[in-house]
């Protein structure tokens, strides 16, 4: 008997170059059945590096077809082994151009670096209709996978939506479909896929995704309905209990640290490090005291604005940040509710003690406006200029990581960067294109903060 083998793709995990060694994971279908297997192969010219990829390949598959069937005697092939042949060798020498720096020299000392890490047999513009349905799913499915994993929500929407199409029983394909509509702000859309990934996949994460998803949206009786139902099966869901802390805490509701006790008696480890790594409750009701960040320094005992600001930026303590305008702001309750809760449960190993004498608040305009002296001004504009700093490093450090995983773009989509390069060089500024920038950045700001 002869078993069919489907190679999907590539991904290669890192290079050993003292070695010329690459360890990969290679994805491929086995009987209808989705297998990884990662192992090394070695460095060489593409020509050399295919054969050698190949059977380094072979091996694995038959250790993989002996563990599952128990007959050595298995024989296997490839599905379109030539076009298969063919893709690798195209990217083989694509990744040796790569680790040589674009130079086409056999001199050892210019290896670099592989920067396409990722390699599909099949890529979106092939016509995959002529595959088996079971093969399309699973070659969209890794189209998907690797667009979510490198967080490319918004290229990853339309492929999620023709794997659902080719499996609508598919659970985790709507849990990345909602969660790459909500990074684009698509929120309605969002909440009905979590919805569906309820109704066909019915596990617990699937409703606590849904829980979080209304409590985010502030439709909090849906919300708290479904941490409830949640933990009438299970008493102890911590992430139940956490959630429904952030409804009380949203409300200004103080049962919500009854709720933080219960779970420091159930796993006081695991609260203290929640409550310092993602302290993300927040107070959505209008009574509430706003505060500038210079305020908001002196009011928990910073001596520089930007020691609050950075730790902010952490997600540390409680903030509401403006990406249009590149401010942050506070308000005084969810500050001390967050003193209260870190000194209550000895979070940072030390007290934190509020100076409620340094707000003075402006009788005029009441609890959103603040009386600023010359000091402050001058502390703000400090604050505003690392603040700025800070966005800066942010958008470059993002920059470096997306050309890092992404690689050398296809070199049809590299005519096309070049293309509209030189277009918009010509092409006058106006307010339209400042509209459209400032709007990217904002959306490329939020999605940050977010994450």
């Amino acid at each position: 008997m002869t078993t069919q083998i489907n190679f999907i793709a590539l991904d290669i995990k890192r290079w050993i170059l003292e070695h010329k060694k690459i360890n990969s994971i290679a994805y491929l279908l086995i009987d209808n059945e989705e297998k990884s297997l990662q192992f090394d192969f070695s460095i060489l010219k593409p020509n050399e590096m295919l054969d050698n990829f190949m059977a380094r390949l072979s091996t694995e598959i038959s250790s993989k077809l002996l563990t599952t069937n128990g007959n050595s005697e298995t024989q296997f092939e490839f599905e379109n082994q030539t076009f298969l042949r063919q893709q690798l060798f195209n990217y083989f020498k694509k990744i040796t151009a790569e680790l040589r720096g674009g130079n086409s020299g056999n001199n050892e000392n210019n290896y670099r670096g592989i920067r396409t890490t990722h390699f599909d047999v099949y890529n979106e513009n092939d016509d995959i209709a002529i595959l088996k349905k079971q093969t399309q799913f699973y070659v969209i499915l890794n189209w998907c996978r690797n667009y979510y994993d490198r967080e490319e929500y918004k290229k990853a929407i339309d492929p999620l939506r023709k794997l659902l199409k080719l499996n609508p029983r598919f659970g985790l394909g709507y849990k990345w479909l909602a969660r790459s509509l909500k990074k684009i702000r698509k929120y309605d859309e969002a909440m009905s896929n979590y919805q569906k990934y309820t109704e066909v996949d019915g596990s617990v994460d699937a409703f606590l995704d849904l829980a979080k998803s209304y409590r985010k949206g502030k439709i909090f009786d849906k919300s708290e309905e479904i941490y409830l139902d949640i933990l009438k099966s299970n008493p102890k869901n911590k992430e139940a209990q956490i959630g429904l802390a952030q409804i009380k805490f949203a409300l200004k509701q103080p049962e919500y640290l009854k709720i933080l006790d219960k779970l420091h008696q159930q796993d006081p480890k695991w609260l203290k490090k929640w409550l310092v790594d993602e302290f993300n409750f927040r107070i959505y009701i209008p009574e509430k005291t706003f505060i500038t960040p210079a305020q908001a320094a002196k009011f928990l005992g910073f001596n520089k604005v930007f020691q609050l600001t950075e730790r902010a930026f952490r997600n540390e303590l409680p903030s509401h940040f403006n990406p249009a305008k590149a401010r942050m702001s506070f308000y005084k309750e969810e500050l001390e509710n967050w003193a209260e809760v870190m000194n209550r449960f000895q979070c940072l190993g030390k007290e934190i003690k509020l100076h409620p004498e340094s707000i003075v608040n402006d009788k005029k305009s009441g609890k959103r406006a603040c009386r600023e002296d010359i000091s402050s001004k001058k502390s703000n504009e400090s604050s505003s200029k690392k603040l700025e700093q800070i966005l800066k490093e942010i958008r470059e450090m993002k920059a470096r990581r997306a050309a890092h995983q992404i690689g050398a773009s296809l070199p049809k989509r590299q005519n096309h960067s070049k293309k509209s390069t030189k277009e918009s060089s010509k092409r006058p500024k106006n307010d339209q294109l400042a509209k459209t920038s400032k709007k990217a950045a904002k959306e490329n700001m939020l999605s940050e903060i977010e994450n």
